[in-house]
């Protein structure tokens, strides 16, 4: 495809639409400014240190997938492969455009100039896949099962009927099959959930709530308190909607408490009626003799 304009106008233009003063004049101000910087960040952090011909020269393609993942990172090169995605540059175009320190193109040019080749180190020490998945399906095709039942005849005594007649008397021990395996595994879940619960963490955390939703001023649990905010500047948790999930349930709670203390009076009240009709009857039965 052949553009009217350079491709570092046209990538400047879909970075800066509207430049500032602040803002680098052209794309070669910008490339020093900020795209080299990201650059020698990530090398370092990929290789640990800049000892090795491979670390100098890392060859980073813009154009691949997993390269681009890892610069991605990165602000302002995560706005320059934005702006080569709307301007729909081809991998050709974007390997003729990245031309500075750390691309491909400064490897393939250190190759060339050397006479070496920088021999890339990454994922060496993973093996080559081996497909062996029909194997392991062949291998648990034939299932043997083998099952000893031991039978032992026990001669009952002569009754009125009949004489005795041989009784079949199965070993309980081999003919009941009990899972014993999945038993375990099954109380060692529920002993893991009723670890893992923290009933008394919740407890407080309702009745602060509760407390919370009447009107109190009364701090929610320390602990609670710490892991919710570190949560929240790590990234991985919304404290506003876990403390408004929290004053619903209390909600929800006090609800719950206030309709078991109605049910608990109204049956307190039937009792209570009940033992007086009771009474009543009762006086009627026996009148009380005339003085």
């Amino acid at each position: 495809m052949h553009r009217k304009n350079p491709i570092s106008v046209l990538v400047y233009n879909q970075l800066f639409p509207t430049p500032s003063p602040t803002d680098p004049p052209s794309f070669s101000a910008h490339l020093s400014k900020n795209l080299v910087g990201e650059v020698r960040i990530e090398t370092a952090n990929f290789y640990g240190s800049l000892d090795t011909i491979e670390a100098r020269y890392p060859g980073l393609n813009y154009a691949h997938g997993p390269h681009r993942k890892r610069l991605g990172r990165f602000p302002h090169h995560r706005r320059l492969f934005d702006a080569f995605d709307r301007l729909g540059l081809t991998e050709s175009e974007i390997q003729g455009f990245c031309r500075w320190e750390g691309t491909l193109w400064a490897r393939e040019r250190y190759e060339r100039d050397e006479g070496v080749r920088v021999v890339d180190t990454t994922g060496m020490e993973i093996g080559e896949w081996v497909d062996n998945r029909h194997s392991r399906l062949a291998s648990r095709k034939g299932i043997n099962v083998k099952t000893d039942i031991d039978i032992a005849i026990e001669r009952v005594p002569p009754t009125a009927e009949g004489v005795g007649e041989p009784r079949p008397n199965h070993n309980a021990a081999d003919t009941e099959m009990v899972d014993t395996e999945s038993s375990d595994s099954e109380d060692d879940a529920h002993d893991e959930l009723d670890a893992s619960v923290g009933f008394e963490l919740n407890a407080r955390l309702l009745h602060a709530a509760a407390l919370r939703d009447q009107g109190a001023n009364v701090p929610m649990d320390p602990e609670w308190e710490a892991y919710l905010k570190e949560a929240q500047e790590r990234g991985e948790l919304n404290i506003d909607a876990t403390r408004e999930a929290l004053r619903t349930m209390a909600g929800q709670l006090v609800q719950m408490g206030q309709q078991a203390a109605a049910a608990a009076a109204a049956a307190a009240a039937s009792t209570e009626a009940q033992q007086q009709e009771r009474e009543l009857e009762q006086a009627l039965r026996h009148p009380a003799a005339p003085a």
